[in-house]
Parts: C-alpha cells; sequence; structure tokens
C-alpha cells in the first residue's frame, strides 16, 4: 500500500493542513469584545432594532456582573427583523440563551468555523474562561478566510496530484486523458522547460482542470461522473475567485454555498486519498483510459 503524502483527521485537516492553517485561527476574523453592539433583556425590542444601524446580524444580549464587566447571558438574532416592523415586546421575549452550540475557541482553526457556519452563522468567541469576541457568517469575507480557503485547496490540488502519480505512474497513462489541445500544450511546455534545463516532474504542468479530467476519465471515483465533476467545478470556481480576488461571500447564499463546497471539498479528498493501490492493481486504475477519453 502507497504511503498517503500526509496523516490526516476527521476534518480533513493532516499534517500540511496544519502546518498552513496553524496562525490561521478564529480570533483574526472575529469582532472582539470591546467593539461589541449589546443589548439588555429588558429594552424594548424597537428601540434595540432602532439603534441597530450597521446592521449587525447578532447582538450579544448582557445583564449586569459581578465586576465591573457585563455577563453575556445569550445572543439576539435581529437579522429575523431586517424585513419586518420590529413588533412591540423585550429582548428577554426573542434571544437564545448561551449554550455550547454559540460558542468556539479563539485558537480554532477558520475552517474549524467555516465547516458549519452556514448551520452555526455566528459563534461567541472564547479564550480561558471568557468571551472575547464574536465571529459570524458574514466574516467569511475576511482576508484571512481567503487565505485559509485557497490554502485548504492547494491542498485538495497536491491530492489530486498525487493520487494521480499513484495510479499512472507512466505519463501517457494520464496525458491520453486530456484533451487534443491540453496534450499538446503540456508537452509543449514541458519541452521547453527541457530546454532551459528545469524540468522536475511531466504532472506538474497540468492544471486543477487537468487533474479533474484525468481523475473523472481514468479512475474508479467515488461518485457518478456527473456529480464529481459538478463538485470538482464549484472547487475550481472557488479556486478561481480567491486566487483573482473575486468576491466570493458578498452575500449570506455565496457565503453559505462557500460552507457547502468545503464540506464537500474534504470529502472529496478523503475518497482521493484513498485511492491507494497495490502494485498488482495499478494497470486497474487506468484501465478505463481507452473509452473514456
Amino acid at each position: 500500500m502507497t504511503e498517503r503524502w500526509a496523516d490526516h483527521d476527521d476534518t480533513g485537516t493532516g499534517d500540511v493542513f496544519h502546518a498552513l492553517h496553524t496562525g490561521l485561527t478564529v480570533e483574526l476574523i472575529s469582532t472582539k469584545r470591546p467593539q461589541l453592539m449589546t443589548c439588555a433583556p429588558h429594552e424594548a425590542l424597537p428601540d434595540v432594532m432602532a439603534r441597530n444601524t450597521e446592521p449587525y446580524d447578532f447582538l450579544p444580549v448582557v445583564a449586569p456582573g459581578d465586576g465591573e464587566r457585563d455577563r453575556i447571558v445569550g445572543l439576539f438574532n435581529a437579522a429575523k427583523f431586517f424585513d419586518e416592523r420590529p413588533a412591540d415586546g423585550r429582548i428577554e421575549q426573542h434571544y437564545a440563551p448561551l449554550s455550547e452550540d454559540y460558542l468556539i475557541g479563539a485558537d480554532a482553526s477558520i475552517l474549524n468555523f467555516v465547516m458549519d457556519a452556514d448551520e452555526k452563522p455566528f459563534r461567541l468567541v472564547i479564550s480561558g474562561a471568557s468571551i472575547v469576541g464574536l465571529v459570524s457568517l458574514s466574516d467569511l469575507q475576511k482576508l484571512p478566510v481567503r487565505a485559509a480557503l485557497f490554502a485548504l485547496i492547494t491542498g485538495f490540488e497536491i491530492a489530486m496530484f498525487e493520487a494521480i502519480e499513484r495510479g499512472c505512474p507512466n505519463d501517457d497513462d494520464w496525458k491520453r486523458h486530456l484533451s487534443d489541445g491540453r496534450r499538446t500544450r503540456i508537452d509543449e511546455e514541458i519541452q521547453q522547460s527541457h530546454e532551459g534545463d528545469g524540468f522536475v516532474d511531466a504532472l506538474l504542468f497540468t492544471q486543477f482542470c487537468d487533474k479533474s479530467d484525468i481523475l473523472a476519465r481514468g479512475f474508479q471515483l467515488p461518485h457518478s461522473k456527473t456529480v464529481f465533476r459538478k463538485k470538482l467545478d464549484q472547487i475550481q470556481a472557488l479556486r478561481d475567485n480567491l486566487a483573482h480576488a473575486n468576491e466570493y461571500a458578498a452575500s449570506p447564499d455565496q457565503a453559505r454555498h462557500v460552507c457547502t463546497v468545503v464540506r464537500d471539498l474534504l470529502a472529496l479528498r478523503e475518497s482521493i486519498m484513498a485511492m491507494d493501490r497495490r502494485d498488482s492493481d495499478v494497470a486497474g486504475i487506468c484501465a478505463k483510459r481507452q473509452g473514456a477519453a
């Protein structure tokens, strides 16, 4: 059995991912506690909505504490009232009491938040025994998230590369799954590299879309070819938006879509990394190349 390129855990973050994301923590994208707009349980709902001019989707609900600082006792979902006139009543009738579902560690990786930010769109950030800030779905637009996502997709492309390298050790095996135009272009770049004495590996000249074609046409897939390609296309679209500084999470729907793509990416990466084969099976991996190319 070929050794995997990196050990990994249940979140899909292996040694390479760990190294890339060690410094990319939730604390980098959170709003710090002193900057949070808060409300109190006894406040009238219309009054709170009137002063929420930013507007913020979620407001921590505070009550007097034993010391100088108020205690955060829950979260008020102000976004529910953006499109309707706030009814009479007080915040205490509408806020969600504090629970574990609303907490995340300040040193948790950004990806840990992104993976389920569509289901848990706001989290209070804790450090030690204190709540130090808040992170929400809208924070997916921030630069550290862009860096974390691009690193994630780079790691995914590495997994694709190594799966192809294991399954098709002969360059001709994977080249035949490419279009005539892409194969010609890659051969030209390889020739130029040889002439410049800079050649390392032919597979390094493939792009993300090339690796997608090779896997879809020449490998046993974890899904139907249609589903597999759709997921890869969505991953590539996110990659391109990140690489070219385009908007990728400018609206709640776009941000939630990013969460879905990240989960699909991590699941696909596990499947691709599991495409290890014994030497006797290598020929079988590329057996489809004649008819499926």
